[in-house]
Protein backbone atom coordinates (compact mmCIF):
# COMPACT_ATOMS: atom_id res chain seq x y z
CA UNK A 1 0.00 0.00 0.00
CA UNK A 2 1.11 3.20 -0.97
CA UNK A 3 2.08 5.78 2.10
CA UNK A 4 -0.91 8.86 1.43
CA UNK A 5 2.13 11.88 1.30
CA UNK A 6 3.71 9.98 -1.33
CA UNK A 7 0.70 9.60 -3.34
CA UNK A 8 -0.09 13.39 -2.65
CA UNK A 9 3.36 14.47 -3.74
CA UNK A 10 3.08 12.53 -7.22
CA UNK A 11 0.10 14.76 -7.54
CA UNK A 12 1.73 17.96 -6.84
CA UNK A 13 4.00 16.84 -9.19
CA UNK A 14 1.85 15.93 -11.74
CA UNK A 15 0.23 19.30 -11.65
CA UNK A 16 3.59 21.16 -11.63
CA UNK A 17 4.10 19.32 -15.11
CA UNK A 18 0.61 19.76 -16.51
CA UNK A 19 1.42 23.82 -15.85
CA UNK A 20 4.43 23.89 -17.61
CA UNK A 21 3.43 22.04 -20.39
CA UNK A 22 0.42 24.24 -20.71
CA UNK A 23 2.32 27.55 -20.85
CA UNK A 24 4.76 26.23 -23.03
CA UNK A 25 2.23 24.93 -25.41
CA UNK A 26 0.19 28.36 -25.07
CA UNK A 27 3.90 29.90 -25.61
CA UNK A 28 4.62 28.01 -28.96
CA UNK A 29 1.00 28.67 -30.18
CA UNK A 30 1.07 32.34 -30.05
CA UNK A 31 4.80 32.49 -31.54
CA UNK A 32 4.36 29.98 -34.06
CA UNK A 33 3.23 32.32 -36.66
CA UNK A 34 5.71 34.81 -36.30
CA UNK A 35 9.06 33.48 -35.89
CA UNK A 36 10.62 35.62 -38.82
CA UNK A 37 12.61 37.37 -35.62
CA UNK A 38 14.88 35.04 -34.82
CA UNK A 39 18.00 34.59 -36.29
CA UNK A 40 18.39 31.35 -38.60
CA UNK A 41 21.45 30.20 -36.44
CA UNK A 42 18.88 29.84 -33.37
CA UNK A 43 15.91 27.45 -35.29
CA UNK A 44 16.53 23.84 -34.44
CA UNK A 45 18.56 21.39 -36.67
CA UNK A 46 17.34 18.81 -39.23
CA UNK A 47 18.93 16.19 -40.13
CA UNK A 48 18.64 16.92 -43.48
CA UNK A 49 20.94 18.57 -46.15
CA UNK A 50 21.08 20.78 -48.66
CA UNK A 51 23.59 20.06 -51.69
CA UNK A 52 25.19 23.12 -53.63
CA UNK A 53 26.03 22.72 -57.04
CA UNK A 54 29.61 23.62 -57.91
CA UNK A 55 31.52 23.59 -61.83
CA UNK A 56 32.51 19.92 -62.75
CA UNK A 57 29.81 18.29 -61.28
CA UNK A 58 31.14 18.51 -57.74
CA UNK A 59 29.21 19.64 -54.88
CA UNK A 60 29.73 20.71 -51.59
CA UNK A 61 26.35 20.59 -48.61
CA UNK A 62 25.53 22.04 -45.30
CA UNK A 63 22.92 20.29 -42.87
CA UNK A 64 20.04 22.82 -42.70
CA UNK A 65 18.00 24.52 -40.33
CA UNK A 66 14.07 23.69 -39.98
CA UNK A 67 13.29 25.02 -43.23
CA UNK A 68 10.08 26.71 -44.72
CA UNK A 69 10.23 29.37 -47.37
CA UNK A 70 10.82 32.72 -46.48
CA UNK A 71 8.03 34.57 -47.34
CA UNK A 72 8.16 38.35 -46.09
CA UNK A 73 5.25 40.02 -45.21
CA UNK A 74 5.57 44.07 -45.57
CA UNK A 75 4.75 46.40 -42.96
CA UNK A 76 5.41 49.34 -44.80
CA UNK A 77 5.53 49.00 -48.52
CA UNK A 78 5.32 51.13 -52.09
CA UNK A 79 4.56 49.08 -54.74
CA UNK A 80 4.34 52.14 -57.14
CA UNK A 81 8.04 52.91 -57.25
CA UNK A 82 8.58 51.68 -60.67
CA UNK A 83 5.14 52.57 -62.02
CA UNK A 84 4.54 55.46 -64.88
CA UNK A 85 7.81 54.25 -66.47
CA UNK A 86 8.10 52.65 -70.00
CA UNK A 87 11.70 51.84 -68.39
CA UNK A 88 13.90 52.40 -65.64
CA UNK A 89 18.04 51.96 -66.25
CA UNK A 90 18.83 51.46 -62.28
CA UNK A 91 16.98 50.24 -59.50
CA UNK A 92 19.12 51.29 -56.55
CA UNK A 93 18.20 48.88 -53.32
CA UNK A 94 19.54 49.91 -50.71
CA UNK A 95 20.31 47.69 -47.38
CA UNK A 96 19.44 50.20 -44.14
CA UNK A 97 19.97 49.86 -41.18
CA UNK A 98 16.28 51.15 -39.50
CA UNK A 99 17.88 54.21 -37.38
CA UNK A 100 19.74 55.10 -40.04
CA UNK A 101 17.80 58.16 -41.04
CA UNK A 102 21.00 60.47 -41.94
CA UNK A 103 22.42 58.07 -44.09
CA UNK A 104 19.31 57.62 -46.14
CA UNK A 105 18.82 61.62 -46.48
CA UNK A 106 22.81 61.84 -47.55
CA UNK A 107 21.71 59.18 -50.22
CA UNK A 108 18.87 61.13 -51.45
CA UNK A 109 20.49 64.40 -51.65
CA UNK A 110 23.84 63.38 -53.30
CA UNK A 111 24.64 60.22 -56.17
CA UNK A 112 21.45 58.26 -55.62
CA UNK A 113 18.94 61.17 -55.75
CA UNK A 114 15.88 59.72 -58.51
CA UNK A 115 15.90 62.92 -60.36
CA UNK A 116 18.97 63.48 -60.94
CA UNK A 117 19.71 61.26 -64.44
CA UNK A 118 17.12 62.23 -67.48
CA UNK A 119 19.19 59.91 -69.68
CA UNK A 120 19.32 57.05 -67.38
CA UNK A 121 16.31 57.02 -65.45
CA UNK A 122 17.02 56.03 -61.89
CA UNK A 123 14.83 55.11 -58.71
CA UNK A 124 15.86 54.32 -55.17
CA UNK A 125 14.43 51.69 -52.72
CA UNK A 126 15.55 51.43 -48.47
CA UNK A 127 14.94 48.32 -47.12
CA UNK A 128 14.64 47.67 -43.07
CA UNK A 129 13.47 45.44 -40.58
CA UNK A 130 11.49 46.00 -37.57
CA UNK A 131 13.04 48.25 -34.68
CA UNK A 132 12.71 47.63 -31.21
CA UNK A 133 11.83 50.76 -30.30
CA UNK A 134 8.38 52.05 -31.00
CA UNK A 135 9.95 55.50 -31.33
CA UNK A 136 11.86 54.65 -34.00
CA UNK A 137 8.82 53.12 -36.07
CA UNK A 138 7.35 56.46 -35.38
CA UNK A 139 9.77 58.01 -37.27
CA UNK A 140 10.38 55.66 -40.03
CA UNK A 141 6.27 56.20 -40.75
CA UNK A 142 6.97 60.01 -41.08
CA UNK A 143 10.11 59.55 -43.41
CA UNK A 144 8.20 57.37 -45.64
CA UNK A 145 5.59 59.76 -45.79
CA UNK A 146 7.61 62.45 -46.81
CA UNK A 147 9.48 60.12 -49.06
CA UNK A 148 8.02 57.14 -50.53
CA UNK A 149 10.96 55.05 -51.08
CA UNK A 150 10.64 52.25 -48.10
CA UNK A 151 10.14 49.24 -47.83
CA UNK A 152 10.16 47.64 -44.62
CA UNK A 153 10.02 43.62 -43.63
CA UNK A 154 8.35 41.88 -40.95
CA UNK A 155 11.46 40.78 -39.37
CA UNK A 156 13.95 42.43 -36.81
CA UNK A 157 16.06 44.80 -38.16
CA UNK A 158 19.05 42.55 -37.26
CA UNK A 159 22.83 42.09 -38.29
CA UNK A 160 21.67 37.98 -38.52
CA UNK A 161 18.59 38.93 -40.36
CA UNK A 162 20.16 40.54 -43.10
CA UNK A 163 19.33 37.34 -45.36
CA UNK A 164 16.27 38.32 -44.64
CA UNK A 165 16.61 41.57 -46.01
CA UNK A 166 18.22 40.65 -48.94
CA UNK A 167 15.15 37.91 -49.93
CA UNK A 168 12.58 40.60 -49.48
CA UNK A 169 14.39 43.15 -51.96
CA UNK A 170 14.32 40.25 -54.02
CA UNK A 171 10.61 39.57 -54.15
CA UNK A 172 9.63 43.26 -54.06
CA UNK A 173 11.30 43.60 -57.24
CA UNK A 174 9.85 40.12 -58.48
CA UNK A 175 6.30 42.37 -57.73
CA UNK A 176 6.90 45.11 -58.40
CA UNK A 177 9.88 46.48 -60.98
CA UNK A 178 10.32 44.13 -63.51
CA UNK A 179 10.86 47.21 -66.13
CA UNK A 180 14.19 48.19 -64.24
CA UNK A 181 17.42 46.80 -66.49
CA UNK A 182 20.01 47.01 -63.50
CA UNK A 183 19.58 46.86 -60.22
CA UNK A 184 22.51 48.40 -58.05
CA UNK A 185 22.46 46.55 -54.01
CA UNK A 186 24.19 48.96 -51.89
CA UNK A 187 24.40 49.43 -48.09
CA UNK A 188 23.63 52.77 -46.83
CA UNK A 189 27.64 53.86 -45.96
CA UNK A 190 28.70 53.19 -49.44
CA UNK A 191 29.12 55.83 -52.40
CA UNK A 192 28.72 55.15 -55.78
CA UNK A 193 30.41 56.67 -58.83
CA UNK A 194 27.75 57.03 -60.71
CA UNK A 195 28.95 58.76 -63.75
CA UNK A 196 32.02 56.27 -64.32
CA UNK A 197 29.12 53.33 -63.71
CA UNK A 198 27.43 54.56 -66.94
CA UNK A 199 30.24 55.43 -69.02
CA UNK A 200 32.64 52.72 -68.28
CA UNK A 201 31.38 50.11 -66.75
CA UNK A 202 27.74 49.71 -68.22
CA UNK A 203 29.14 49.02 -71.81
CA UNK A 204 30.49 46.01 -70.38
CA UNK A 205 27.57 44.97 -68.08
CA UNK A 206 25.36 45.44 -70.97
CA UNK A 207 26.92 42.74 -73.03
CA UNK A 208 26.74 39.79 -69.95
CA UNK A 209 22.89 39.71 -69.05
CA UNK A 210 23.45 36.86 -66.96
CA UNK A 211 26.43 38.44 -65.15
CA UNK A 212 26.61 39.82 -61.25
CA UNK A 213 29.52 42.28 -61.23
CA UNK A 214 30.99 43.23 -58.02
CA UNK A 215 33.91 42.67 -56.02
CA UNK A 216 34.43 39.09 -55.83
CA UNK A 217 35.90 37.05 -52.42
CA UNK A 218 37.13 33.83 -53.27
CA UNK A 219 38.56 30.84 -51.25
CA UNK A 220 37.38 32.63 -48.31
CA UNK A 221 37.60 30.61 -44.98
CA UNK A 222 35.27 29.24 -43.41
CA UNK A 223 34.86 30.95 -39.82
CA UNK A 224 33.92 29.07 -36.95
CA UNK A 225 34.09 31.86 -34.39
CA UNK A 226 34.66 35.09 -34.63
CA UNK A 227 32.09 37.89 -35.85
CA UNK A 228 31.19 35.74 -38.79
CA UNK A 229 31.03 32.70 -37.38
CA UNK A 230 29.11 29.83 -38.80
CA UNK A 231 27.76 26.67 -37.14
CA UNK A 232 29.82 23.35 -37.85
CA UNK A 233 26.72 22.24 -39.53
CA UNK A 234 27.32 24.77 -42.77
CA UNK A 235 30.04 22.89 -44.57
CA UNK A 236 30.79 20.23 -42.12
CA UNK A 237 34.50 19.34 -43.08
CA UNK A 238 35.26 22.42 -45.10
CA UNK A 239 38.26 25.10 -44.01
CA UNK A 240 37.58 27.34 -47.01
CA UNK A 241 34.05 27.78 -48.92
CA UNK A 242 34.56 26.07 -52.27
CA UNK A 243 32.64 28.67 -54.16
CA UNK A 244 33.54 32.38 -55.01
CA UNK A 245 31.41 35.06 -53.79
CA UNK A 246 30.28 39.00 -53.78
CA UNK A 247 31.25 41.75 -51.49
CA UNK A 248 28.05 43.34 -50.56
CA UNK A 249 28.48 46.71 -50.17
CA UNK A 250 28.21 47.56 -54.13
CA UNK A 251 26.87 44.74 -56.47
CA UNK A 252 25.38 45.47 -59.57
CA UNK A 253 22.61 42.54 -61.19
CA UNK A 254 20.66 42.54 -64.43
CA UNK A 255 17.61 42.70 -63.52
CA UNK A 256 16.08 39.50 -65.69
CA UNK A 257 18.24 37.22 -62.67
CA UNK A 258 16.52 38.31 -59.85
CA UNK A 259 13.27 37.04 -59.91
CA UNK A 260 15.01 33.75 -60.81
CA UNK A 261 16.83 34.33 -57.78
CA UNK A 262 14.12 34.88 -55.42
CA UNK A 263 12.59 31.51 -57.01
CA UNK A 264 15.96 29.75 -55.80
CA UNK A 265 15.46 30.98 -52.49
CA UNK A 266 12.01 29.53 -51.64
CA UNK A 267 14.09 26.32 -51.47
CA UNK A 268 17.45 26.96 -50.52
CA UNK A 269 17.81 26.91 -46.86
CA UNK A 270 19.16 30.42 -45.36
CA UNK A 271 22.57 30.97 -44.40
CA UNK A 272 22.84 34.34 -42.45
CA UNK A 273 26.16 35.48 -43.79
CA UNK A 274 23.48 37.13 -46.58
CA UNK A 275 26.92 38.04 -49.28
CA UNK A 276 27.42 34.08 -49.23
CA UNK A 277 23.41 33.54 -49.62
CA UNK A 278 22.50 36.16 -52.22
CA UNK A 279 25.84 35.98 -53.84
CA UNK A 280 27.43 32.86 -53.76
CA UNK A 281 24.79 30.31 -53.26
CA UNK A 282 21.51 31.43 -55.11
CA UNK A 283 23.09 32.09 -58.40
CA UNK A 284 24.47 28.25 -57.73
CA UNK A 285 21.35 26.86 -57.20
CA UNK A 286 19.72 29.02 -60.03
CA UNK A 287 22.27 27.91 -62.65
CA UNK A 288 23.92 29.80 -65.91
CA UNK A 289 24.74 33.13 -63.57
CA UNK A 290 28.44 34.10 -63.12
CA UNK A 291 30.13 36.61 -61.16
CA UNK A 292 32.39 39.44 -63.25
CA UNK A 293 34.92 40.81 -60.63
CA UNK A 294 34.99 44.52 -61.04
CA UNK A 295 38.20 46.33 -59.08
CA UNK A 296 37.71 49.34 -57.43
CA UNK A 297 33.86 48.87 -55.88
CA UNK A 298 35.02 48.43 -52.16
CA UNK A 299 37.79 50.86 -51.40
CA UNK A 300 38.82 52.59 -48.11
CA UNK A 301 37.22 55.99 -48.05
CA UNK A 302 40.61 57.40 -47.42
CA UNK A 303 41.56 55.81 -50.78
CA UNK A 304 38.87 57.52 -52.77
CA UNK A 305 39.53 61.13 -51.07
CA UNK A 306 42.63 60.71 -51.91
CA UNK A 307 41.66 59.47 -55.96
CA UNK A 308 39.13 62.06 -56.47
CA UNK A 309 41.19 65.22 -54.90
CA UNK A 310 44.13 64.27 -56.82
CA UNK A 311 43.36 62.85 -59.99
CA UNK A 312 41.36 64.95 -63.20
CA UNK A 313 38.73 61.49 -63.63
CA UNK A 314 39.18 58.88 -60.51
CA UNK A 315 38.33 55.32 -61.78
CA UNK A 316 37.26 54.58 -58.37
CA UNK A 317 33.60 52.93 -59.09
CA UNK A 318 32.43 52.55 -55.11
CA UNK A 319 33.83 53.19 -51.44
CA UNK A 320 32.54 53.09 -48.14
CA UNK A 321 31.45 56.56 -46.83
CA UNK A 322 30.57 55.87 -43.12
CA UNK A 323 30.00 59.85 -42.22
CA UNK A 324 28.11 62.56 -43.86
CA UNK A 325 31.23 64.81 -44.41
CA UNK A 326 32.90 61.81 -46.58
CA UNK A 327 29.63 61.26 -48.45
CA UNK A 328 29.10 64.79 -49.25
CA UNK A 329 32.99 65.61 -49.98
CA UNK A 330 32.62 62.28 -52.23
CA UNK A 331 30.06 63.43 -54.24
CA UNK A 332 31.27 67.28 -54.63
CA UNK A 333 34.76 66.16 -56.09
CA UNK A 334 32.59 63.68 -58.15
CA UNK A 335 30.50 66.62 -59.52
CA UNK A 336 33.72 68.66 -59.76
CA UNK A 337 35.64 65.95 -62.33
CA UNK A 338 32.44 65.42 -64.46
CA UNK A 339 31.12 69.23 -64.48
CA UNK A 340 31.85 69.53 -68.21
CA UNK A 341 30.51 66.54 -69.49
CA UNK A 342 27.39 66.59 -66.88
CA UNK A 343 25.39 67.69 -69.77
CA UNK A 344 24.79 64.49 -70.75
CA UNK A 345 23.39 62.85 -67.97
CA UNK A 346 21.14 66.24 -66.06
Amino acid sequence: MVPRRITRKAGLVFLACLCFIFLNVKFIVEWRDDVSWIPHRHRHLSNSSFWIPLAEGKTVFYTHFKFMPFIPKYILNNPNTCRNYESLSFLVMVHSTVFHFDQREFLRRTWANKDLLRSHTMRVLFLVGLPRESSIQERLQKENDQHGDIVQGDFIDDYHNLTHKGVMGFKWISENCNIAKFVIKIDDDVFVNIFYLIETVLPVVEKHPRHIFCYTRGNNTVARDGRHAVDIHYFPGERRLPFPFCAGPFVLIPNAVVTEMYVSSLRTPFIWLDDVYLFGILPLVTGNISLFHLQKCHEDPNNALECFSLKSQCDILAAFAWDDKTMFTLWNYNLRQYNERLWRYV
